[in-house]
């Protein structure tokens, strides 16, 4: 017998791209993809989706969530640290596997969730294409620039010490950075130019253009464009923030919001369609040696049961797209169940890689939340908030499809929310599936 074949592993996230809103990823079929029906992710937002996705766990069982005191975005130093913790006791799940198998590992993102400092660290090479960099060596000024930020907590003080420490180079793209930025906000104040499409990818294929990576490899890809801000009027996200937390805690969805956001949203996700695309065709070379899964890690709400992403258990959130090439020597899989839980990529990949069969699908799937990701204290003072909201809100939820329906349960509260098929039937199985989680 020959040696196994030991396929390259791909991993592209289109990060907050919705399945009904995918459609631009029919292409991938004349490149021999295989698109996989009903694909569940196994929360409402991207972080403890991610972890999941790595890990093959429910975030019940990896940690990896939100929590009152815990959240995502500006100061997110609990969360952070959280995870951290957490993937390193996991030893990042699919990465640190292969890589003690020795595989390469490359974490690619335009998500800063999805970086060294929530744990995505350790590896061959990482790339963090944060949207004001255009090209690979300005994401690498970028980094430096920030690490220096945060080092003297002062932008002169940094920029002395840059100076002293013959880092002059340094703070000149810095600032090229910084006028292109503003120049591309005034160009789009002016109805010259919509700085709300690119974010992250056109970094991300200069880092894969022309790069030889060592094989057999991981690779982590998460880009951003199907994700807001939608408009020129939420570029910090703060429209989206407040309207969001509205809508969780008061159940009032602001048809302002609403509407800026479904009439933008198609856009971009058929713009971040098309990023993905490229980003396919700039590995070709490597497509016949690889198993490439192409997904998303949760949609995004547009009025329909909410407003933006996180909290909500809805299937605009968590329905999204799952196309698959398997390598050239290996058989596709058949999907055996009705639906295909993210946390099922983990055994995929092993599948591949010691030369199995994968199976694909169960008839029982979930998603998990545990209240909303971002800081009310963001947008409500002190007392604005009922207490009964904020027991509500920060509870463990869950919502579970079946091939007889699906239902959406509130654990810690004991009771349903939503039920959409056969109750009796949904009501023991959800109660089952709940039992058997970690708390």
């Amino acid at each position: 017998m020959g040696e196994r074949r030991r396929p390259n592993v791909i991993l592209l996230v289109i990060d907050t791209l919705r399945e009904d809103h995918a459609g631009g990823l029919e292409a991938l079929r004349d490149l021999g993809f295989v698109k996989y029906e009903n694909a569940i992710a196994p929360s409402p937002w991207t972080l403890p989706s991610h972890v999941s996705m790595v890990t093959g766990l429910y975030p019940s069982q990896h940690g990896v969530h939100e929590a009152y005191g815990v959240y995502a975005g500006a100061n997110a130093v609990v969360m952070m640290e959280l995870s951290r913790r957490r993937m390193s006791k996991l030893n990042r799940g699919i990465i640190g596997e292969l890589m003690k198998e020795g595989y390469s590992a490359y974490v690619i993102s335009a998500n800063p969730l999805i970086s060294a400092a929530y744990g995505f660290g350790g590896v061959t090479e990482s790339l963090v294409a944060d949207g004001l960099c255009r090209r690979h060596k300005e994401c690498r000024d970028y980094e430096r620039l920030i690490i220096a930020l945060h080092r003297d907590n002062s932008y002169l003080g940094a920029a002395l010490k840059l100076i002293r420490d013959g880092e002059a180079r340094l703070l000149l793209s810095g600032l090229r950075m910084l006028t292109r930025s503003r120049l591309r906000r005034l160009a789009g104040r002016l109805g010259l130019y919509d700085p709300t499409m690119e974010k992250g990818s056109l970094a991300i294929l200069d880092f894969l253009r022309g790069r030889p990576f060592t094989e057999p490899f991981l690779m982590l890809i998460n880009i951003m464009e199907a994700h807001g801000p939608y408009t020129l009027k939420d570029m910090n996200g703060q429209l989206t923030t407040r309207a969001f937390l509205e809508a969780v805690f008061f159940n009032r969805l602001d048809e302002e919001v609403v509407n800026l956001n479904r009439q933008s949203y198609p856009r971009h996700a058929a713009y971040a369609t098309r990023r993905a695309l490229e980003i396919v065709h700039v590995l070709k070379g490597y497509l016949d040696r690889s198993l490439v899964i192409v997904t998303s890690d949760h949609g995004e709400l547009l009025g329909d049961g909410g407003l933006g992403h996180g909290y909500f258990l809805k299937d605009g959130l968590l329905r999204v797209p799952l196309w698959v090439r398997w390598p050239s020597w290996a058989r596709p899989a058949k999907q055996e169940g009705a639906f295909v839980s993210l946390t099922q990529i983990p055994s995929i990949v092993r599948a591949a890689v010691n030369g199995e069969a994968s199976r694909l699908g169960s008839d029982v799937v979930l998603a998990e939340s545990f209240g909303p990701q971002n800081r009310p204290e963001s947008v409500y003072r002190e007392g604005e908030l009922p207490r009964e909201a904020i027991k509500r809100a920060f509870s463990h939820r869950v919502r579970v499809y079946t091939r007889r329906g699906s239902a959406t349960y509130n654990v810690d509260i004991d009771d349903f929310e939503e039920v959409s098929g056969d109750v009796q039937e949904l009501t023991k199985v959800v109660r089952e599936v709940a039992s058997g989680l970690a708390h």
